[in-house]
Protein backbone atom coordinates (compact mmCIF):
# COMPACT_ATOMS: atom_id res chain seq x y z
CA UNK A 1 0.00 0.00 0.00
CA UNK A 2 2.75 2.48 0.95
CA UNK A 3 4.82 1.41 -2.06
CA UNK A 4 1.86 1.97 -4.38
CA UNK A 5 1.35 5.44 -2.95
CA UNK A 6 5.07 6.25 -3.40
CA UNK A 7 5.06 4.96 -6.97
CA UNK A 8 2.02 7.10 -7.78
CA UNK A 9 3.67 10.16 -6.17
CA UNK A 10 6.91 9.64 -8.11
CA UNK A 11 5.01 9.03 -11.36
CA UNK A 12 3.05 12.27 -10.87
CA UNK A 13 6.28 14.09 -10.05
CA UNK A 14 7.95 12.84 -13.22
CA UNK A 15 4.90 13.55 -15.39
CA UNK A 16 4.63 17.16 -14.19
CA UNK A 17 8.27 18.19 -14.68
CA UNK A 18 10.27 19.02 -17.81
CA UNK A 19 13.60 18.13 -16.23
CA UNK A 20 14.11 14.84 -14.41
CA UNK A 21 17.58 13.47 -13.71
CA UNK A 22 18.20 10.02 -12.27
CA UNK A 23 21.21 10.07 -9.97
CA UNK A 24 23.16 7.32 -8.26
CA UNK A 25 24.30 8.32 -4.77
CA UNK A 26 27.23 6.67 -3.05
CA UNK A 27 27.51 6.94 0.76
CA UNK A 28 26.94 10.66 1.23
CA UNK A 29 27.51 11.99 4.72
CA UNK A 30 24.68 13.87 6.43
CA UNK A 31 26.48 17.19 5.88
CA UNK A 32 27.07 16.44 2.18
CA UNK A 33 23.47 15.37 1.73
CA UNK A 34 22.17 18.53 3.42
CA UNK A 35 24.47 20.75 1.34
CA UNK A 36 23.30 19.09 -1.87
CA UNK A 37 19.62 19.33 -0.94
CA UNK A 38 20.04 23.00 0.00
CA UNK A 39 21.82 23.78 -3.29
CA UNK A 40 19.13 21.97 -5.27
CA UNK A 41 16.34 23.84 -3.46
CA UNK A 42 18.05 27.18 -4.11
CA UNK A 43 17.83 26.42 -7.82
CA UNK A 44 14.09 25.74 -7.64
CA UNK A 45 14.37 21.97 -7.98
CA UNK A 46 13.99 19.11 -5.54
CA UNK A 47 15.88 15.93 -4.78
CA UNK A 48 14.08 12.75 -3.77
CA UNK A 49 15.93 9.63 -2.69
CA UNK A 50 14.00 6.50 -3.60
CA UNK A 51 14.31 2.78 -4.09
CA UNK A 52 15.33 1.68 -7.56
CA UNK A 53 12.35 -0.64 -7.96
CA UNK A 54 9.85 2.09 -7.02
CA UNK A 55 11.49 4.66 -9.29
CA UNK A 56 11.57 2.18 -12.19
CA UNK A 57 7.86 1.39 -11.79
CA UNK A 58 7.03 5.10 -11.48
CA UNK A 59 8.91 5.90 -14.68
CA UNK A 60 7.10 3.08 -16.49
CA UNK A 61 3.73 4.39 -15.20
CA UNK A 62 4.59 7.89 -16.36
CA UNK A 63 5.60 6.60 -19.80
CA UNK A 64 9.26 7.57 -19.43
CA UNK A 65 11.41 4.82 -21.00
CA UNK A 66 14.70 5.21 -19.12
CA UNK A 67 15.59 1.53 -19.31
CA UNK A 68 16.40 -0.88 -16.51
CA UNK A 69 20.20 -0.43 -16.84
CA UNK A 70 19.90 3.13 -15.50
CA UNK A 71 18.79 2.00 -12.06
CA UNK A 72 21.66 0.91 -9.79
CA UNK A 73 22.90 1.81 -6.35
CA UNK A 74 21.06 4.29 -4.20
CA UNK A 75 18.72 6.12 -6.52
CA UNK A 76 17.69 9.79 -6.36
CA UNK A 77 15.45 11.87 -8.57
CA UNK A 78 16.44 15.45 -9.30
CA UNK A 79 13.28 17.14 -10.58
CA UNK A 80 12.24 20.60 -11.69
CA UNK A 81 11.61 22.55 -14.83
CA UNK A 82 14.42 22.41 -17.37
CA UNK A 83 16.17 25.54 -16.08
CA UNK A 84 15.93 24.44 -12.44
CA UNK A 85 17.26 20.97 -13.22
CA UNK A 86 20.24 22.36 -15.14
CA UNK A 87 20.93 24.88 -12.38
CA UNK A 88 20.68 22.18 -9.71
CA UNK A 89 23.04 19.90 -11.66
CA UNK A 90 25.55 22.76 -11.87
CA UNK A 91 25.18 23.38 -8.11
CA UNK A 92 25.73 19.68 -7.39
CA UNK A 93 28.89 19.74 -9.52
CA UNK A 94 30.25 22.65 -7.49
CA UNK A 95 29.76 20.63 -4.29
CA UNK A 96 31.28 17.51 -5.87
CA UNK A 97 34.44 19.46 -6.76
CA UNK A 98 35.07 19.91 -3.02
CA UNK A 99 34.74 16.18 -2.25
CA UNK A 100 37.80 13.93 -2.30
CA UNK A 101 35.91 11.33 -4.35
CA UNK A 102 32.90 11.52 -6.66
CA UNK A 103 29.84 10.29 -4.76
CA UNK A 104 27.14 11.15 -7.30
CA UNK A 105 26.79 9.82 -10.83
CA UNK A 106 24.31 10.81 -13.51
CA UNK A 107 22.52 7.67 -14.70
CA UNK A 108 19.86 8.99 -17.09
CA UNK A 109 17.57 11.96 -17.65
CA UNK A 110 14.25 13.03 -19.10
CA UNK A 111 14.41 16.56 -20.56
CA UNK A 112 11.52 18.13 -22.46
CA UNK A 113 10.21 14.73 -23.49
CA UNK A 114 13.58 13.31 -24.58
CA UNK A 115 15.40 10.46 -22.85
CA UNK A 116 19.09 10.93 -22.18
CA UNK A 117 21.42 8.03 -21.49
CA UNK A 118 24.20 8.10 -18.89
CA UNK A 119 26.72 9.82 -21.20
CA UNK A 120 24.30 12.57 -22.22
CA UNK A 121 22.96 13.00 -18.66
CA UNK A 122 26.48 13.48 -17.31
CA UNK A 123 26.80 16.52 -19.61
CA UNK A 124 23.78 18.29 -18.08
CA UNK A 125 25.92 20.44 -15.73
CA UNK A 126 27.85 21.67 -18.78
CA UNK A 127 24.69 22.84 -20.57
CA UNK A 128 24.28 26.60 -20.84
CA UNK A 129 21.43 28.12 -18.87
CA UNK A 130 18.76 30.21 -20.60
CA UNK A 131 20.57 33.56 -20.09
CA UNK A 132 23.87 32.22 -21.41
CA UNK A 133 22.12 30.64 -24.38
CA UNK A 134 20.36 33.92 -25.18
CA UNK A 135 23.66 35.80 -25.03
CA UNK A 136 25.27 33.24 -27.34
CA UNK A 137 22.39 33.53 -29.83
CA UNK A 138 22.45 37.34 -29.71
CA UNK A 139 26.18 37.32 -30.38
CA UNK A 140 25.76 34.86 -33.25
CA UNK A 141 23.08 37.06 -34.79
CA UNK A 142 24.87 40.35 -34.13
CA UNK A 143 28.16 39.29 -35.75
CA UNK A 144 26.87 39.00 -39.35
CA UNK A 145 24.68 42.09 -38.90
CA UNK A 146 27.69 44.08 -37.69
CA UNK A 147 29.75 42.91 -40.71
CA UNK A 148 26.93 43.84 -43.10
CA UNK A 149 26.64 47.28 -41.53
CA UNK A 150 30.41 47.76 -41.90
CA UNK A 151 30.30 46.75 -45.58
CA UNK A 152 27.33 49.01 -46.30
CA UNK A 153 28.96 51.88 -44.46
CA UNK A 154 32.18 51.33 -46.39
CA UNK A 155 30.39 51.71 -49.74
CA UNK A 156 29.32 55.24 -48.86
CA UNK A 157 32.68 56.11 -47.33
CA UNK A 158 34.55 54.80 -50.38
CA UNK A 159 32.31 56.78 -52.68
CA UNK A 160 32.88 59.92 -50.62
CA UNK A 161 36.67 59.40 -50.67
CA UNK A 162 36.64 58.85 -54.44
CA UNK A 163 34.60 62.01 -55.01
CA UNK A 164 36.87 63.98 -52.70
CA UNK A 165 39.96 62.68 -54.49
CA UNK A 166 38.43 63.62 -57.84
CA UNK A 167 37.52 67.05 -56.56
CA UNK A 168 41.06 67.54 -55.22
CA UNK A 169 42.48 66.41 -58.57
CA UNK A 170 40.17 68.73 -60.43
CA UNK A 171 41.21 71.66 -58.25
CA UNK A 172 44.91 71.03 -58.91
CA UNK A 173 44.32 70.69 -62.67
CA UNK A 174 42.50 74.01 -62.95
CA UNK A 175 45.14 75.65 -60.74
CA UNK A 176 47.95 74.53 -63.03
CA UNK A 177 46.19 75.71 -66.16
CA UNK A 178 45.75 79.22 -64.80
Amino acid sequence: MLNQWLVREYADLVRDKDGVVLLELDALTVDESQAIRRAVREQGAELRVTKNRLARVAFEEAGVPLGIEAFHGTCALLVGDTEAAIGAAKAIEEILKKMPERKIRYRAAWFDGDVMDEAAASNIPKMPDRQTLRAMMAQALAGPARKLATVLNEVGASTARALQARADQGGESSGEAA
